[in-house]
């Protein structure tokens, strides 16, 4: 959100609503969903991919250095995909369109 106010001219001292903002730089939903749909498009084109590449293969491995941290052990992309699964699509428009011309098109 911070970049969309940047963009469109509005600091939080004016106590604008996101909602707000996302209106004025013409966004009909949440950045998140946005990224949500990426992540998803992403895996789709990493299922189909042969598993002589080396990104499939990558994906593939748990790669960890041997140390074992304090607290909550990191995410993996794919539990991150699992999430988004889990939770079900939310998305509301069939055609994607790039977050970076609907900023371009922010005043």
């Amino acid at each position: 959100m911070r970049s969309l106010r940047n963009k469109s001219g509005v600091s939080r001292k004016y106590r604008c609503r996101n909602s707000d903002v996302r209106e004025r730089c013409g966004l009909k939903e949440y950045v998140v969903t946005k990224l949500e749909r990426g992540m998803l498009r992403w895996f789709d084109r990493l299922t189909r991919m042969d598993e002589s590449r080396l990104t499939k293969q990558i994906y593939g491995e748990n790669v960890r250095d041997g140390k074992v941290g304090k607290g909550r052990p990191r995410k993996s992309y794919a539990d991150h995909i699992g999430g988004i699964l889990k939770k079900g699509p939310n998305f509301k428009h069939p055609k994607p369109r790039s977050l970076h011309e609907k900023i371009d098109g922010c005043q």
